[in-house]
């Protein structure tokens, strides 16, 4: 199950609210969304794909669906986006009882391939057992941008129990987690069978299941469209409405090269870069400048003598922030967004 919506403004102004970040092509030619379809393409045990998207999306998906080798056996579109719980209440109603979910953001980079395969297959044997698992990602900096889940009992196949899910922390908070070593990134992926996770749902949040099921009706292959009662449904995501609560949760630990690619320094860190630390694209122009990812789309930029700077240019937007404040760039859509 991929999930397929987003607002479109961490990276401003490269993505937008009508082209978030998945559909962007960040690394060359190649989208967010094109390589979560293919490393999906060949996972063993694979029965079909599900991508979840918004009406204002559906072009977008389906073109890069057609495109990729891996597809998508049903696109199901949401009229308003309520979040990751509904999404997937929704897909696994459209699933069979006995189906293992694997659930995907589409805009998460994953750097090893095999390696989040060879989870995928460790969740699933969890999963069919009756876990619901999370892949949590061992912390290389203190991330401020991130949720947290602390480790507990050590159980089957490496995985833990949860003790705890923290909040996106300080930098104070997100460096005392990470130096005491029990902490994971939240990576937003999960794995559980369709009816586990259904009974979950009903268990913690029956009215949302109801909600859910109302607005998706009658079904069939292809395109299935979520009616309008949809947009009552409560906007929660799947921790707060199921993970957070349940006694079935399991965090995997996994090492794949994950990233979610949630801001400039994130993409900056995940690109090839030269001999000065610079990640550039378009026709740019440099002086003595370090650190820093400068990219123009439509015309020459040059700049100098500054480190640790992002400098955007698209046809209507110029972007200049410090890298240590690229988490500041949401606010700065959402204010040029209000004009």
């Amino acid at each position: 199950m991929v999930l397929s919506g987003g607002s479109g403004t961490r990276l401003w102004p490269l993505s937008t609210p009508g082209r978030p970040k998945q559909f962007v092509p960040l690394f060359g030619d190649e989208t967010l969304f094109d390589r979560t379809l293919g490393r999906l393409d060949g996972l063993p045990g694979l029965v079909d794909t599900i991508v979840v998207t918004g009406a204002r999306h559906l072009g977008l998906a389906r073109r890069a669906i057609a495109a990729s080798t891996a597809g998508a056996g049903v696109v199901l579109v949401e009229p308003v986006g309520r979040n990751t719980a509904p999404a997937t209440i929704a897909a696994a109603l459209l699933a069979h009882p006995d189906d293992v979910l694997v659930i995907l953001p589409s805009d998460h980079l994953v750097a090893d391939v095999v390696a989040f395969r060879e989870a995928v297959v460790t969740a699933a044997g969890l999963a069919t057992a009756g876990a619901m698992v999370t892949f949590g990602i061992a912390p290389s900096r203190p991330e401020t941008g991130y949720g947290y889940i602390e480790k507990g009992e050590p159980g089957a196949s490496g995985a833990f129990t949860v003790a705890s899910f923290k909040e996106k922390p300080d930098l104070a908070e997100a460096t005392r987690l990470v130096s005491g070593g029990r902490h994971l990134w939240n990576s937003g992926m999960f794995v559980a069978r369709a009816e586990t996770f259904l009974d979950e749902a009903s268990k913690y949040s029956p009215d949302l299941v109801e909600g859910v099921r109302e607005a998706t009706g009658q079904t069939g292959p292809g395109i299935v469209e979520l009616g309008p009662s949809f947009a009552d449904v409560e906007a929660i995501s799947i921790d707060y409405a199921i993970m957070e609560k349940t006694d079935r949760a399991l965090v995997l630990p996994i090492d794949v090269g994950w990233d979610d690619v949630g801001s400039y320094q994130s993409l900056l860190d995940a690109s090839d870069k030269d001999e000065d630390g610079n990640h550039i694209d378009g026709e740019v122009v440099l002086s003595e400048v370090t650190g820093s990812l400068v990219k123009a789309t439509s015309r020459v930029v040059a700049v100098a003598g500054l480190s640790d700077v992002v400098v955007v240019e698209t046809p209507d937007v110029v972007l200049v922030v410090p890298l240590e404040r690229s988490q500041e760039v949401r606010d700065l859509a959402r204010r040029a967004d209000q004009g």
